[in-house]
C-alpha cells in the first residue's frame, strides 16, 4: 500500500565519459559511497533494508522510510561529500572520476507493489529535480577536485524540515532556485556541502562590451598594432613595413 516515503535519487556527472568496460565499476562505486555515507549518518541499517532500489544506469533511485528524511538532509550530504573526496585519489589513479548530483523529495509511494513498485508522482518529481539546470550548474561551475556532491531538495522537504527547524541545517545554507523540467515547474532548494569556484566558472564580461578595434592603417596581433611601409611577414601574415609596434 502507499506510504509516505523519502525518495532519493543520485546521478553521476559525465558518467558516459568513461569507457564501456569501466561503467559497471563506477556504478558499484556509487553504491559503495552511498552506503558509506548512510552508515556514517546513522542510516546503515535503513539503507541495507531498503525495499525499493533501482539502477538508473548512471545512478540510483531509492525509496526510504519517511523517518530517514531528517538525516538525509543532514548529515548525509556532508558524509557523501566526504566519502567521495576519500575515494577520489584511488579513482583518479585508475583514470576514473566520480561526482554526484543528488535530489531528495517526499511523497506517497508503494514500494511493495507486486507489479509496479516505486511508481508514483513522488518518484517522477524527484527525477525532475535531478535534471534541473541549477543542480547541474552547481557541479559544472565548481572545482572538480574540491566539490564532489551537490544536493537539491524539494520545496515540501525544505519547508517542513529546514524552515520548520527539523534539520541541523539553516535556511541560509540553501539557495532557492526555479526548476523547470517538462511539466514540472516549482521552487527547490540547492545545497552544496563543500562549495568552490572552479575552472568551469566563467566570469561575466566587463561592462562596456568588447574592447575597441585597433586604429586603422595597421594589423593587430594579440593587441599589438603593427604599422609601417613596404612589406614584411610576421607570424605567417603579411603586414605593413618595418614592424613598428603600437601598444594600446
Amino acid at each position: 500500500m502507499e506510504t509516505y516515503r523519502s525518495v532519493l535519487v543520485v546521478d553521476a556527472e559525465k558518467f558516459s565519459a568513461h569507457r564501456d568496460a569501466e561503467l559497471p565499476g563506477v556504478h558499484l562505486e556509487i553504491r559503495r559511497v552511498l552506503a558509506a555515507a548512510c552508515d556514517r549518518s546513522g542510516l546503515g541499517e535503513v539503507w541495507a533494508g531498503v525495499r525499493f532500489m533501482e539502477s538508473t544506469g548512471d545512478g540510483v533511485l531509492a525509496v526510504l522510510p519517511h523517518e530517514a528524511l531528517s538525516a538525509l538532509i543532514d548529515p548525509f550530504p556532508r558524509y557523501l561529500q566526504e566519502a567521495l573526496a576519500e575515494a577520489a585519489p584511488g579513482l583518479r589513479a585508475r583514470g576514473l572520476r566520480l561526482r554526484l548530483r543528488v535530489a531528495l523529495h517526499v511523497g506517497l509511494v508503494d514500494d511493495e507493489h507486486p507489479d509496479a513498485p516505486g511508481i508514483s508522482t513522488a518518484t517522477i518529481d524527484v527525477c525532475r529535480l535531478l535534471d534541473a539546470a541549477p543542480l547541474r550548474d552547481a557541479l559544472a561551475h565548481s572545482d572538480p577536485e574540491v566539490t564532489f556532491a551537490a544536493f537539491l531538495i524539494s520545496g515540501d522537504v525544505f519547508n517542513a524540515y529546514v524552515a520548520g527547524g527539523r534539520s541541523g541545517l539553516r535556511e541560509s545554507q540553501f539557495t532557492e532556485v526555479e526548476v523547470k523540467v517538462k511539466q514540472y515547474a516549482r521552487a527547490a532548494y540547492l545545497y552544496v556541502p563543500t562549495p568552490s569556484g572552479g575552472r568551469g566558472f566563467r566570469p561575466p564580461e566587463e561592462p562596456g562590451g568588447p574592447p575597441p578595434p585597433p586604429p586603422g592603417g595597421g594589423t593587430s596581433i594579440s593587441g599589438v598594432t603593427i604599422t609601417g611601409e613596404g612589406a614584411q611577414t610576421a607570424f605567417g601574415n603579411t603586414v605593413g613595413g618595418d614592424l613598428r609596434q603600437e601598444r594600446p
